[in-house]
């Protein structure tokens, strides 16, 4: 708790420094009080809320008549209130005794008490229920009203207190990561008749004020954005010239701070959980769920055709040469879709990808086993991986009745890809950035590895995902993923695929060819660096003079 004496001091002595606090209007003063004193009372509501949820709802369900309505896992996965009640009931004493103390405010009473109920059982099993009862901390006497002092000093009393609890509001991380669940779970509970009875029951008790419990869990979610708007205002009301007005604007940065802090620890967690997901639906057994691996883009493609890397500076010759056509002004019979994109490596089919910190998959639906234990909707086949690294884009533009399209480089193959629900700019920036931070197990693998230890998921035992990486391609090779390799091979030559690879990657393999009549080493392409990733003004700059 803070020192009413010493915030005392530190306003008057704010106040004398102060020379023009009387040039104010008094419409300006008005606004400041009034949105100060919103501070206040909205602060005791919702101290008031959370300790309905605990003495209407958590405490009925851990003792009496209703303690076999739910299991105690499920209170507390449902109520996630306890941690936040017991700050801001001393949070909400705190401010309202500085607030209490100001000349021109009306005093603001603490909330009703809060009973709380303890259950301890004998030696005999036979159960004895303790109730006591905590009021809020408040003053024991009436605070002295502070003299001569406006509402503009005291907001330096009002912001210091959020100030110093700045680090107490990242506690809030743990309410909003397990809200979603918490919804969930309530919903699913409520279909039983009993359980939904005790929660209309509830609804009426007069402190939860006619609000069923999902309006009431949904407070803490937004509280702090509703400081944000509450400082803002505060400031909106003060000269930007004033003392003050540095305080105002640190303690409105440090809320804005701990609210980024949240979504991106809420923005984590469900980039994690979208990867438990896809490792609970995959058929392959191999592990997508690896560590310091973050989820990053999903969605939809529509595969028009695929090309062997060996196909690629032909495929490209054809493309300039018909963006060439278009710009001159030509037309050509000859310079049709099949020529552009010949028919024999047409396969029109409907691709998923997902974009993580390290590599891209593309999945197909597979079908499902009678015999399968996964119990998700949709079961996938990995049919390509490629490293983030070796990932190259090239905007083709609009072509023919094609838009959103992109030409798609991958470890072993081209894919000419119409992109779906997702804008290609930020489709193609969002690889490129991938690609520049793709080395993270260098980086921060042994943060990861702390950070993942307590996975939901066993897949230490299997094969990574990357072993499904294309080989060097070979003239007995079959279609283009003749490469995957079957997931009763992987599981049984884990160990010989990973040893084998690092004994790759430390040799060079080069492979004469021949360019204008010279022979140069051409690096292999699944082990060597790519070229730079192509920029979209290769075609881009023909369309536009069109």
């Amino acid at each position: 708790m803070g020192n009413t004496n010493s915030t005392a001091s530190n306003i008057n002595n704010n106040n004398n420094n102060n020379n023009g606090k009387n040039d104010e209007d008094e419409s300006t003063k008005k606004k400041r009080e009034l949105i100060l004193e919103e501070i206040i009372q909205t602060e005791k509501s919702y101290v008031t809320y959370l300790s309905a949820i605990q003495e209407v709802y958590i405490d009925p369900l851990r003792s009496g008549q209703y303690k076999s309505l739910i299991k105690e896992d499920h209170i507390k996965s449902i109520f996630l209130t306890e941690d936040l009640l017991k700050f801001h009931v001393e949070f909400f004493t705190e401010l309202a005794i500085c607030y209490n103390s100001f000349s021109w405010s009306n005093d603001i009473l603490p909330p009703n008490s809060l009973t709380k109920t303890t259950v301890t059982t004998n030696q005999n099993r036979l159960s004895t229920v303790t109730t006591t009862t905590t009021t809020f901390s408040s003053p024991n006497s009436k605070p002295q009203k502070l003299k001569e002092i406006t509402s503009l000093e005291s907001t330096v009393a009002i912001t210091s207190i959020f100030n110093k609890n700045q680090e107490n509001f990242k506690m809030y991380s743990n309410y909003i990561i397990g809200y979603d669940a918490s919804v969930t779970l309530l919903a699913r509970l409520r279909k039983k008749k009993d359980f939904s009875n005790f929660l209309e029951k509830c609804r009426n008790d007069s402190r939860c004020n006619g609000l069923d419990l999902n309006s009431i869990l949904i407070m803490p979610v937004q509280r702090l954005p509703r400081y944000v708007l509450l400082l803002s205002e505060l400031i909106k009301q003060t000269p930007p010239n004033h003392p003050n007005i540095k305080l105002l604007n640190k303690c409105l940065k440090g809320i804005k701070e701990v609210t980024s802090f949240i979504n991106e620890a809420k923005r984590d967690d469900d980039n994690q959980i979208k990867t438990q997901q896809l490792q609970e639906t995959i058929i392959e057994k191999v592990n997508i769920y690896e560590s310091g691996r973050k989820y990053i883009l999903d969605g939809e493609f529509f595969i028009h055709s695929i090309y062997p890397l060996k196909e690629e500076d032909a495929l490209l010759k054809r493309l300039k040469k018909y963006r060439s056509s278009i710009k001159g002004g030509k037309s050509s019979n000859d310079l049709t879709e099949q020529w552009v994109f010949p028919d024999e490596f047409k396969v029109s089919k409907e691709t998923t990808y997902y974009s993580f910190n390290d590599c891209l998959l593309l999945l197909q639906k597979g079908q499902k086993s009678i015999l399968s234990l996964k119990s998700a909707n949709r079961v996938w086949n990995i049919i390509d991986v490629s490293l983030s690294s070796k990932i190259r884009v090239i905007d083709v533009l609009d072509i023919f009745n094609f838009t959103n399209s992109i030409l798609l480089f991958m470890e072993k193959s081209i894919y000419f890809v119409q992109l779906k629900n997702i804008d290609k700019e930020k489709f193609i920036k969002t690889l490129l950035m991938t690609k520049a931070t793709s080395d993270w197990k260098d980086l921060d693998n042994d943060n990861n590895n702390n950070n993942n230890s307590n996975n939901t998921i066993a897949t230490d035992d299997l094969p990574s995902v990357l072993t499904l990486r294309p080989v060097t391609e070979s003239s007995g090779s079959k279609g283009f993923f003749s490469n995957l390799t079957s997931s009763t091979t992987l599981a049984a030559s884990s160990s010989s695929s990973s040893s084998s690879q690092n004994h790759k990657k430390s040799q060079s393999t080069t492979t004469p060819t021949k360019n204008n009549g010279k022979l140069q080493n051409k690096t292999s392409p699944s082990q060597s660096n790519p070229p730079p990733p192509r920029k979209s003004t290769i075609f881009a700059s023909s369309e536009k003079k069109s």
